[in-house]
């Protein structure tokens, strides 16, 4: 019966303070949900603690009346010394990211007013981002910022010191994804940024429900920024020069071997001069004998 009155009650309860506390909190820590009833007399009836429809806290005639099954269960606890002067703040115990933008409020009763709601807050949870690493990669001319851990989801930014004037530069184009742990429902991040031109650059990652920037800076080897952008043009001038000395003497060494066979047959085909007169004595005399 209990259980159906009591929506009713919340239907028709006055909320007495239009505004809501915001609350932050750290995940895996607790958080403190502040509740006082000043200028009441000191006739608490009952309360309950409520998170929108679900109540997780039920204390009437100075007891403590347990509520199963819900997911606040073993997770608060209120400070009984308190309640007799109105104080009826209850704390929340192992904050978890599913707690980012809940609200919790009291359901109050005292004397013989009829029940009011008091005390809305509603939590802001974070998370740090850990292991902040930063890495340039010279061949491709980018850095790459990683971290883990953190919530709710980093917003990633980047600057730059430029290496001819020492500017600051705001840099643009970053290509940032971001994945969320299914179990934790916490966030790790990848960001890239191009680096040309630059001397330094800064990774830099703001948490925008606890206000928490963290960065990273690296030097970039000029060197290999040079060598990046001017390898080619150096390796070409070094380059050419041999080819065409190699050129040049693969070309001599083919005119040679083709040379030296077509030497070597002319010599093959020219008679001796020696031999030749000879030859020509002997056709003479034997064309002598023949006439006569």
């Amino acid at each position: 019966m209990m259980a159906v009155v009591l929506p009713l009650f919340l239907l028709l309860a006055p909320i007495v303070a239009q505004t809501t506390l915001l609350l932050n909190a750290t995940v895996g820590g607790s958080v403190l949900i502040p509740c006082s009833l000043p200028g009441y007399p000191l006739s608490l009836r009952w309360f309950y603690w409520q998170e929108g429809e679900q109540h997780f806290f039920h204390w009437k005639d100075g007891k403590i009346i347990s509520i199963q099954n819900n997911e606040y269960e073993n997770r608060t606890q209120v400070f009984n010394s308190g309640f007799g002067s109105g104080n009826i703040s209850i704390r929340l115990d192992n904050i978890s990211p599913e707690d980012d933008q809940k609200t919790f409020f009291a359901l109050v009763k005292l004397d013989s007013k009829p029940p009011q709601q008091h005390c809305r807050s509603t939590l802001q949870v974070s998370a740090p981002y850990q292991d902040l690493v930063l890495t340039v990669n010279d061949t491709a001319n980018s850095a790459t910022c990683t971290a883990w851990g953190g919530y709710p989801e980093a917003e990633v930014s980047w600057t730059g010191l430029h290496r001819s004037n020492d500017e600051q530069l705001d840099l643009q184009g970053a290509e940032t994804s971001l994945q969320q742990d299914p179990t934790e429902k916490t966030f790790s991040f990848t960001s890239s940024v191009n680096v040309t031109g630059l001397k330094s650059v800064t990774c830099v990652v703001y948490n925008p429900h606890s206000h928490e920037t963290i960065t990273k800076t690296t030097k970039i080897d000029a060197a290999a920024e040079s060598a990046h952008s001017g390898g080619f043009g150096i390796s070409v001038a070094i380059t050419l020069p041999v080819l065409a000395i190699i050129g040049i003497s693969v070309f001599r060494w083919i005119y040679i071997k083709r040379s030296k066979p077509n030497q070597q047959s002319e010599r093959q085909t020219e008679p001796d001069g020696d031999q030749g007169e000879k030859e020509k004595i002997e056709l003479n005399t034997n064309k002598t004998e023949n006439d006569s």
